[in-house]
C-alpha cells in the first residue's frame, strides 16, 4: 500500500537518478528517476510524492502537484435589481402622555429606588477553623531562563518547535500527537528519542535556573522554594560544575535553617513575654526544622500560659480560639485548663468534637456536654 511523503533533493547520482531524504530529517532517503521529476529540478528542491514501502527500501512512483495556496477569501458579490424607490413607507407618530401617568412613573421610580437598596450581610455566626498550613517564610521563588533560553537557541532551526511543544506539552502529550498522525515506519521512534534528549537538557537547564535565583537571594527566599531546589538537584546537577552549585546550595539551606530557628525560638519567647498566648502556640507549630522539639526553657512557660488562658472566667470565643491554637502545637497533650467556661456555646462544643482526638485532656473536661450533643 502506497503512502504520501515530502521528500527533499539532496544530490543528483547521474544524468538518470537523484538521491532524496525526508523534508526536515535524515532518515528515510533513498533514489528517485529523473523521469518522474520536473525539468528544472535542483538540489534543495522539496516535492510531494506517492511511495511503496518495501521491505529493501522506498520506492518513488510519482510525484504529485504541488498544493496550490489560497489567496484571500472567496466572496459572493450581491448586485441587487438596482431599484431604489421602495412601495411602502412607514413613519411613527409620538404619543403624549398624561399628566397623570408621568406621576405614577415618578413615584413607581422611587418605590424601585427603595426596593432596590441593598441591605446589610449578615454577619457569618461560625467563624472558619483553623488552618495548620505552614507560613511562608521569605519571598517565593522566580527564576529567569537564560539557561533554559540558551538551549534552545543552540539547537538547529527545524529542531526549535519540537522543543517548544516538549516545554509546553510533555513528552507523553507529543507521543499522542505522533500517534495521531500518519508517519512512515519508525518516524515516530525517532522523534521521541531526540524529545526526550532534548527534554533532558530542558530541564536540567530549568533546574540550573532556579539554583542560580536561590544563591542570589540565600537569605530572603521562601524555605519551601530553598528546599525544593535543594531536592531536586540530586536528579538534575550531575555535571562537575552543576555538583558545585548543590553543595553550596546544601551549605547556604543549613546556614538559613539555623537562622530561622533561632529567629522562630526568640518570637516564641517574646509572644510568652508579652502573654499572647494564642500568637506563641501558633509560631510552636510551626518550627523551621520539621520535627524539632520545643526545648524545655520554653516548652514549660507555654504550657502554663495556655493552662492559663483556658479558664472559667475565659468566654467561650476566647476559648475556640485558644483551643484550636492548642490541638496543633507540640504541647497539646500537656495542657490542663484550669477550669471550663460558665457558659458554653455550641460553637465551643462542636470546635472540641472536631479536635477531640489531638486534645484528650481538654475534651475530657466536656464529655457531659459532648454526650448531649449526640443524643
Amino acid at each position: 500500500m502506497s503512502s504520501r511523503i515530502e521528500i527533499e533533493i539532496t544530490s543528483q547520482i547521474d544524468d538518470q537518478e537523484y538521491t532524496w531524504r525526508a523534508l526536515g530529517a535524515r532518515e528515510p532517503k533513498g533514489t528517485i528517476k529523473k523521469s518522474l521529476l520536473p525539468a528544472k529540478t535542483k538540489i534543495g528542491d522539496d516535492f510531494r510524492v506517492e511511495a511503496d514501502f518495501l521491505i529493501d527500501g522506498i520506492e518513488i512512483l510519482r510525484v504529485l502537484p504541488k498544493r496550490d495556496e489560497r489567496k484571500g477569501q472567496e466572496t459572493i458579490e450581491i448586485l441587487g435589481s438596482g431599484n431604489e424607490n421602495y412601495g411602502v413607507t412607514t413613519q411613527l407618530v409620538k404619543k403624549k402622555r398624561s399628566k397623570k401617568g408621568s406621576r405614577s412613573r415618578k413615584n413607581q421610580g422611587k418605590d424601585t429606588q427603595k426596593k432596590g437598596k441593598a441591605q446589610p450581610p449578615k454577619k457569618e455566626a461560625s467563624r472558619k477553623s483553623r488552618q495548620s498550613r505552614s507560613p511562608q517564610r521569605g519571598k517565593r521563588l522566580k527564576a529567569k531562563r537564560s539557561h533554559r533560553n540558551s538551549v534552545i537557541d543552540s539547537l538547529p532551526e527545524l529542531h526549535k518547535p519540537l522543543a517548544r511543544e516538549v516545554l509546553s506539552r510533555g513528552i507523553p502529550n507529543l507521543r499522542k500527537t505522533l500517534n495521531d498522525m500518519e508517519l512512515p515506519q519508525g518516524f515516530d521512534v525517532e522523534i521521541l528519542q531526540y524529545a526526550e534528549k532534548i527534554n533532558m537538557q530542558l530541564k536540567t537547564a530549568e533546574w540550573h535556573d532556579r539554583a542560580d535565583a536561590v544563591l542570589k537571594n540565600s537569605k530572603e527566599i521562601d524555605l519551601r522554594d530553598f528546599r525544593s531546589v535543594v531536592a531536586a538537584g540530586g536528579q538534575w546537577a550531575r555535571s562537575d560544575e552543576l555538583s558545585t552549585i548543590q553543595s553550596q546550595l546544601e551549605t547556604s539551606l543549613r546556614e538559613r535553617v539555623d537562622i530561622e530557628h533561632q529567629q522562630w525560638l526568640s518570637e516564641i519567647k517574646k509572644a510568652i513575654e508579652d502573654g499572647k498566648s494564642v500568637r506563641a502556640l501558633n509560631l510552636s507549630s510551626h518550627p523551621p526544622k520539621p520535627g524539632t522539639p520545643l526545648p524545655e526553657s520554653i516548652m514549660e512557660p507555654l504550657v502554663h500560659l495556655a493552662n492559663d488562658s483556658l479558664d472559667s472566667d475565659t468566654a467561650s470565643y476566647r476559648w475556640c480560639v485558644v483551643v484550636q491554637a492548642v490541638a496543633f502545637s507540640p504541647i497539646r497533650l500537656k495542657v490542663v485548663p484550669k477550669g471550663i467556661p460558665e457558659r458554653i456555646s455550641d460553637e465551643l462544643v462542636d470546635t472540641i468534637k472536631k479536635l477531640s482526638e489531638r486534645i484528650p485532656n481538654i475534651a475530657g473536661l466536656f464529655t457531659a456536654s459532648l454526650k448531649e450533643t449526640k443524643d
